[in-house]
């Protein structure tokens, strides 16, 4: 039958690993064309060779002379791990369900943790405490942060659209370049909090404004609370 293509493999990879599985045929010169490995089978035994992209054909001849020993399941097996090791990578793509996402995480205890760009997306985090903790572009979208603690926490990039943040502390956190949405105005003290070039409705930084608590000086940016939501 004809041979199946798995994946695209530098021959080098394939063959050393080949070399390693069946030593006893070692003294063949490794160096030749990029090639595709390819796996077929027959009624009585299974069959790896090459498909060469250039002149060389005593590679694909020693191929199947190795295999013709009895070297099948080794070699196959190296074939298939070198196939695979030399893909191209592929990367999850930023999501539900990805991290924290989702989960029940009501009074956890993250203070002082480095979670940058951690997704806690949706999460049941009531009462949860973040203080000190480095939220650098993480994203809280559509998270319930009822009553968490997020003083001193580094918000920078972070996402928090549409988290429920009724009862939240924000004091002393860095909120710079994070997006926000009503809900903000909802926490329960941004006393020193850092806003600097934050995106929030324009209804939402009057809210903040307008608070007696939208004081104080950031500990770690310098910068005023007030002066950050540019209120009058």
């Amino acid at each position: 039958p004809r041979p199946a293509q798995i994946g695209s493999a530098r021959p080098t990879m394939a063959l050393s690993m080949l070399l390693l599985a069946a030593p006893q045929t070692a003294g063949f010169a490794i160096g030749m064309p990029s090639s595709t490995i390819t796996i077929s089978t027959t009624a009585s035994k299974l069959v790896a060779s090459p498909v060469m992209s250039g002149s060389a054909s005593e590679p694909a001849t020693y191929f199947r002379q190795t295999l013709a020993k009895g070297l099948v399941p080794c070699a196959a097996t190296a074939l298939l791990v070198a196939s695979f090791a030399c893909a191209e990578p592929s990367f999850a793509v930023s999501g539900g369900g990805k991290d924290y996402s989702g989960q029940n995480l009501e009074g956890a205890d993250f203070a002082g943790r480095k979670l940058v760009g951690k997704e806690f997306r949706g999460i049941q985090g009531a009462n949860a405490v973040f203080t000190k903790a480095n939220l650098a572009s993480a994203s809280f979208f559509k998270a319930d942060l009822t009553g968490a603690d997020l003083s001193n926490a580094d918000l920078t990039g972070a996402s928090l659209e549409e988290a429920g943040l009724e009862g939240a502390t924000f004091d002393d956190a860095v909120l710079s370049n994070a997006y926000l949405t009503k809900t903000i105005a909802d926490a329960k003290s941004i006393r020193g909090a850092d806003f600097s070039e934050a995106v929030m409705p324009t209804y939402t930084q009057r809210i903040l404004c307008d608070r007696s608590d939208a004081t104080g000086t950031n500990s770690k940016t310098g910068v005023e609370t007030r002066e950050s939501l540019m209120c009058p």
